[in-house]
C-alpha cells in the first residue's frame, strides 16, 4: 500500500490554520477578489501567451476543448500541430513514441499501470477535470531530462471564482456496436459498475499455496484444486444496448475575512460503452524468395468490448492572501475493460489454403486505475521584486489488474470434428495468439511513485534588462511489482474419445477432474516452467534533481532563455519465481549522471512578427524492466519479453526555429522547422532463434526532422459582404473560426554500424539479435504527414457553439519485421467529426441554465487497417459514433 504518512502531515499543517477562520465566518459570499499572475506559457489558439513563452508550445484551454467535443485528453491532442494517437490512448509528439515523451499532472509525473512502460493511456483521463492541456516541444531546465518529442502537462481546474454546479447525462452509440449482437460472458454481479465481485479470483485454497507447493500437490487433493476454479468458460449473444454518461460537478467558494478565501471543486463521471469489432485477421510467412509469401492465418476475429470508466476529481484550494495560497488536489481516474473475443477460421504452419479450421475465444478483464494527491503552495515575496517560491508533496498509485483471462482453442482433428487444442498442440510464434491450449492467467501490476520539490523565481533589473533567474531542485521515486500466475490445462492420454470435443463448461466439470481426464498445472512453479518466463518481477527509478536558468530580456526586441538540468538517476530491477529467488541471478541496477543543457532565443524583428531558435541536449534512458536480463510475458497483449542489460541511454541534440505572425483581433500563422539527432537510439528487434521473444538494443544512429505549419483566422464574413447583425450584438456571419495545422515528418534509424551484422549485438544470455529485414527504416510510429482543420461557430448571444473537425495520420510502421518478414505499416487515414451545443442561460425550471449537445464522430468511417508486405494483415471498420446530451446548470 501507498505509504501517505508525510503527505498527510504536510496536508494537516498547511489547513490548519483554516479552522478557526472558517467557522468564525459568518454565512454569507463576499465578491471574490483575484489577483492576475503573469503566465509565462504558450496558448496555440491564445496569441498573446503564444508570444509571451520563450519555448515552442501549443495549449488547449477550457474553450479549445469546448469546440472539440472530445471527452478524453487524448483524442483532444491529436488535433494539436504534430501530435497523433496510436491505439487510441497514446500520444507521439512529432513522430516520437511513448518513450520520447513525458506525461505530467499539474507539473509533477503521473503513475502508470502500463507493462514494461512509464507512459500514461490518455484515454483514461476525462477532459472534464481538465483546465487547459500544455504540449512544449522545446525542452526546458524546469521539465525532466528524459524529454526528446515533448513534455504534456495536463493542467486541471484549480479554486473556483464562484458558486457552481451543474449535471449532465448523455447517451449514445456506434453504427457498428449499438442494437446488434454481441458477444460476453458470464462474470459477477458488479461487472457494470466496473468492480469484480470476487468472481474471477483464483481460489481460496489455491491462493494459500505457492506456485511450487500447488506443483507438489497430489491426487486426488490435485484433482480437487483444478475442480475449484470458477466453471465460466462458454460464450453467449447479447442484445446490446446504448452507452450512457453520467456526470455531476460542483464548486464552492466562500470568503474568509477581508484577504482570504476557500474554493472547493468536485466532480464525477461515470460511463458505460459498448463496442463490437469486426476483424479481418490474416498473418503470412515470408520466404525471402522473390519476396513471396504463404499465408498462415485467416481469421473472422469478432471482438466485444465493454468498457466502464470511474472518475472523480477534488481541489481544494486555501488563499491566505494575496501572496501566498495552498492547494490539495486528488485524482482518480479509472477504466474497466470487459472483452470477449472469437475468432474463426483456417490457419497452418505452411499454407493457409491446406489449413485446419479452428475456433479460439479469450475472455479478459482489465481494471486500471490511477490515483493521485497533490499538494502544493504558491508564494510572492513583494520585498524582492515579487520573487515567487512554489513547492509540490506528490504521492502517486496505479495499477493494473487482469484477473482471470481464459485462452482456449477448438481445432478440427483428422475426422474433421472440432476438439480442444491441448498444449502439445498449442502453436508458437505467429499463431501463439490464436492457437492456445486452455489456460488461466491472473496478472497484476502495481505503480507507485513520490514526487517533491520546489521552484523559484527572482526578478530583477539588469542595467536596462529585465532578467528572471529561475531554479529548483526535486526528488522522484518510483516502485513497481508485477505478478503474473499461469495456470495451463491438459486431459490425460486415457481419457475417452468424447471428452475432448465437449463444449467448456462441460469439460471443465468436477468430474472431468475426478476422473483424472483434465488436469492443470501452475506454469509459475520452476518444474512446470521450462521455457524460462519469470512471473515475478520489481522495478525501481530513484532521480534527484536541480537545475538554474535565467531569461533576459536583451532589447525591447530580443529574449534569451538558457538553463542547465543536473540528474543523478538509479534504476533497479529484478525477476524471479520457480527456482530462482529474489535479488539474486537476474537483480540489475544501473546509474546515470546527466547535465542538460537548453538555450532559446526569440526576435521580433517587425512589430507583430518574430522568430525563435532553441537547442538543447536531452535523454531517452532504458525504462524499468528492458534491463533486466530476463523473459517476461506482458500480460497487455500475451507477447514475450526479454531485457537486455547492455543497454545504454540514448542521446539526442534537438534543434527547433519558428516563425510567428499575429494579425488582426485574435489571428496568427506560425511557420516552424525542426532536427533531432539520436545516439545510440533504443529499438526493439527480435532474439536469434527464439523470433517469439522481443528484446531491445542500442541501433547505431537515428534522426527525425520535419516541418509545422499552424494557422488561425477569425472569418468574418458579415463585415466582408456588408451584412448587418439585425438586432444582435454581432452578425452570425462574423462568428465562424477557420483553424488549421499540417506537419511534415521523416526520420532513419540505422540499426548497425558500419561492416557490424546482427551477431555482433548482445543481448542478456550470450544470445544476440535477429537478423534484421533492413538496416535503415523510419522510426517506429512516425507519421509522414498529420494534419487538422476546424472549422467552428461560436455564437454567445445565441448561445451556440457548433463545429466541423477533419484529422488526417498518414501511414506508419506499427511492427518493426525481421529477417524475410515486413515491416507491418499502419495505412494513412482520415477522420470528420461534429459538434453542436446549445446553451439557454435563462431556463429556471429546474435550474439556472440549460444545454442540449449533439455529437457525432467518425462520420465518413474509413476503415482502421494494417497492411505487410502490401497484404492485409488486419482490417476493421471503427463506425460511427453519435451521442445527444442535456446538462442542467444550477
Amino acid at each position: 500500500m501507498m505509504k501517505r504518512n508525510t503527505l498527510a502531515l504536510a496536508v494537516a499543517m498547511a489547513y490548519a490554520p483554516l479552522a478557526s477562520q472558517v467557522f468564525a465566518q459568518q454565512a454569507g459570499i463576499a465578491a471574490p477578489s483575484v489577483e492576475i499572475e503573469e503566465v509565462f506559457v504558450l496558448g496555440e489558439f491564445i496569441p498573446d501567451e503564444k508570444r509571451d513563452t520563450s519555448e515552442i508550445s501549443n495549449v488547449l484551454d477550457v474553450e479549445d476543448l469546448s469546440k472539440l467535443g472530445e471527452t478524453n485528453v487524448g483524442i483532444s491532442l491529436s488535433r494539436v500541430t504534430g501530435l497523433s494517437l496510436v491505439g487510441g490512448k497514446y500520444v507521439y509528439v512529432r513522430g516520437l513514441g511513448e518513450r520520447y515523451s513525458s506525461t505530467l499532472l499539474n507539473g509533477t509525473r503521473i503513475s502508470s499501470p502500463v507493462p514494461f512502460q512509464k507512459t500514461v493511456p490518455l484515454d483514461i483521463i476525462p477532459n472534464k477535470i481538465v483546465e487547459s492541456l500544455l504540449v512544449q516541444k522545446t525542452y526546458s531546465a524546469n521539465y525532466p531530462g528524459d524529454f526528446s518529442g515533448g513534455v504534456i502537462d495536463i493542467r486541471t481546474k484549480s479554486t473556483p471564482l464562484e458558486d457552481f454546479a451543474n449535471i449532465k447525462l448523455s447517451i449514445g452509440g456506434n453504427s457498428e456496436t449499438t442494437g446488434g449482437d454481441g458477444i460476453y460472458y458470464k462474470g459477477g454481479s458488479e461487472d457494470n459498475w466496473g468492480w469484480d465481485d470476487g468472481t474471477r479470483d483464483i481460489p481460496l485454497n489455491i491462493q494459500q499455496l505457492s506456485s511450487e507447493e500447488f506443483e507438489a500437490v497430489e491426487d486426488p487433493q490435485r484433482r480437487g484444486l483444478g475442480a475449484s476454479f470458477f466453471n465460466n468458460w462458454d460464450i453467449y449473444e447479447k442484445s446490446l444496448k446504448p452507452n450512457f454518461t453520467g456526470e455531476v460537478e460542483l464548486g464552492k467558494r466562500l470568503d474568509v475575512g477581508e484577504e482570504s478565501a476557500v474554493g472547493f471543486i468536485g466532480s464525477f463521471r461515470y460511463s458505460n460503452q459498448w463496442l463490437n469489432r469486426f476483424t479481418d485477421f490474416r498473418r503470412y510467412e515470408f520466404t525471402g524468395v522473390d519476396g513471396g509469401s504463404r499465408q498462415t492465418v485467416a481469421y473472422d476475429q469478432m471482438t466485444s468490448r465493454q468498457v466502464i470508466g470511474f472518475n472523480g476529481f477534488a481541489t481544494l484550494g486555501y488563499e491566505i492572501n494575496a501572496n501566498n495560497s495552498v492547494n490539495l488536489t486528488y485524482t482518480l481516474m479509472r477504466q474497466t475493460e470487459d472483452e470477449t473475443q472469437q475468432n474463426k477460421g483456417l490457419s497452418s504452419e505452411d499454407d493457409v489454403t491446406d489449413g485446419t479450421f479452428a475456433q479460439s475465444i479469450r475472455l479478459q478483464w482489465t481494471d486500471n486505475e490511477i490515483e493521485t494527491w497533490q499538494l502544493s503552495g504558491e508564494h510572492f515575496v513583494p520585498a524582492f521584486n515579487d520573487a515567487e517560491f512554489t513547492w509540490r508533496l506528490v504521492d502517486g498509485a496505479a495499477f493494473r489488474d487482469s484477473p482471470d483471462t481464459r485462452t482456449y482453442t477448438y481445432a478440427e482433428n483428422r475426422d474433421g470434428i472440432l476438439e480442444v487444442v491441448t498444449p502439445n498442440r498449442q502453436a508458437a510464434g505467429d499463431l501463439r495468439e490464436v492457437f492456445q491450449a486452455p489456460e488461466r492467467n491472473y496478472a497484476r501490476l502495481d505503480d507507485e511513485l513520490s514526487d517533491y520539490g520546489f521552484d523559484f523565481s527572482v526578478p530583477f533589473y539588469l542595467g536596462d534588462m529585465d532578467v528572471v533567474i529561475n531554479g529548483g531542485a526535486g526528488y522522484y521515486e518510483r516502485t513497481r511489482e508485477s505478478e503474473d500466475r499461469l495456470f495451463r490445462f491438459d486431459l490425460t492420454t486415457d481419457t475417452p474419445d468424447y471428452v475432448p470435443i465437449m463444449f467448456p463448461q462441460q469439460l471443465f466439470d468436477r468430474e472431468n477432474f475426478a476422473e483424472n481426464w483434465v488436469t492443470v498445472r501452475d506454469f509459475t512453479a520452476g518444474a512446470a516452467n521450462a521455457s524460462g518466463i519469470f512471473p515475478l518481477a520489481e522495478s525501481g527509478e530513484e532521480v534527484f534533481s536541480y537545475y538554474g536558468s535565467f531569461d533576459a530580456q536583451l532589447t525591447d526586441r530580443v529574449r534569451l532563455q538558457g538553463g542547465v538540468r543536473f540528474e543523478d538517476i538509479t534504476l533497479n530491477a529484478d525477476a524471479w519465481g520457480g527456482n530462482t529467488e529474489q535479488g539474486t541471478i537476474n537483480a540489475v541496477e544501473q546509474q546515470y549522471d546527466d547535465v542538460l543543457p537548453s538555450l532559446s532565443l526569440t526576435y521580433e524583428f517587425i512589430e507583430n512578427m518574430q522568430i525563435r531558435l532553441a537547442w538543447s541536449e536531452t535523454v531517452n534512458r532504458p525504462s524499468l524492466l528492458e534491463i533486466t536480463g530476463t523473459t517476461i510475458r506482458n500480460p497487455q497483449n500475451f507477447q514475450l519479453y526479454r531485457g537486455n542489460v547492455f543497454l545504454e541511454p540514448a542521446e539526442l541534440t534537438n534543434y527547433d526555429f519558428r516563425w510567428e505572425w499575429y494579425f488582426g483581433n485574435s489571428d496568427s500563422m506560425s511557420l516552424g522547422a525542426f532536427y533531432k539527432d539520436f545516439t545510440n537510439p533504443i529499438e526493439q528487434g527480435k532474439v536469434q532463434a527464439q523470433n517469439d521473444i522481443f528484446t531491445w538494443f542500442n541501433a547505431e544512429e537515428a534522426y527525425l526532422q520535419g516541418v509545422e505549419y499552424d494557422f488561425r483566422k477569425e472569418l468574418r464574413l458579415g463585415d466582408w459582404f456588408g451584412i448587418e447583425s439585425e438586432g444582435w450584438d454581432e452578425s452570425w456571419l462574423n462568428l465562424f473560426t477557420l483553424s488549421a495545422n499540417a506537419s511534415y515528418i521523416e526520420s532513419e534509424v540505422t540499426l548497425l554500424g558500419p561492416d557490424e551484422t546482427a551477431a555482433d549485438v548482445p543481448i542478456t544470455g550470450g544470445r544476440n539479435i535477429a537478423q534484421l529485414n533492413a538496416n535503415t527504416r523510419p522510426l517506429t510510429g512516425q507519421s509522414d504527414y498529420l494534419g487538422n482543420i476546424l472549422l467552428s461557430y461560436d455564437d454567445p448571444d445565441r448561445g451556440i457553439i457548433a463545429s466541423i473537425a477533419y484529422n488526417y495520420t498518414g501511414e506508419r510502421i506499427a511492427l518493426v519485421g525481421s529477417l524475410n518478414d515486413p515491416d507491418v505499416i499502419q495505412t494513412a487515414r482520415g477522420r470528420v467529426d461534429l459538434l453542436f451545443r446549445w446553451t439557454n442561460d435563462e431556463f429556471d425550471m429546474v435550474g439556472s441554465g440549460l444545454e442540449l449537445e449533439f455529437k457525432a464522430a467518425n462520420l465518413f468511417d474509413e476503415p482502421i487497417e494494417w497492411t505487410q508486405g502490401g497484404q492485409v494483415y488486419e482490417r476493421y471498420d471503427l463506425g460511427i459514433t453519435y451521442s445527444a446530451g442535456v446538462r442542467l446548470n444550477f
